[in-house]
């Protein structure tokens, strides 16, 4: 009925010259973002190292500071032991005597400051 193509072995062919383009062309689109996602990657990763990094050195001064909290509370109770015992064996006088100590001592300091900024 119709007559054969005969032109059709060329343009199949044309089409798989222009598809093998498409596909070389894609490839090289898809190698170019897949390198640029390697280099987002290792960006990540030295991030992620340097906040590991990070959070030891934090982990580390808090650690230190646990330490040393303990010490002063350790130090803090016992002086707070020791009020205790003065106040039971000498009566609420000694805690008097204490307060009035502090405040001559800090108006003291207070006044030689002045005094030491007007000269």
């Amino acid at each position: 009925m119709y007559p054969p193509n005969r032109g059709s072995g060329n343009v199949n062919h044309r089409h798989s010259g222009a598809n093998q383009h498409a596909e070389d062309t894609l490839e090289g689109q898809n190698e170019g973002m897949m390198g640029h996602l390697q280099g987002k990657i290792a960006n990540l990763k030295n991030i992620t190292i340097a906040i590991g990094d990070e959070v030891r050195e934090q982990n580390r001064a808090l650690d230190m500071m646990q330490g040393s909290m303990g010490n002063t509370d350790n130090i803090l109770g016992a002086t707070l032991g020791r009020m205790q015992v003065m106040y039971k064996s000498h009566g609420s006088m000694s805690i008097v005597y204490l307060s009035v100590f502090v405040v001559m001592t800090f108006l003291a300091v207070y006044g030689l400051s002045k005094w030491a900024r007007g000269v």
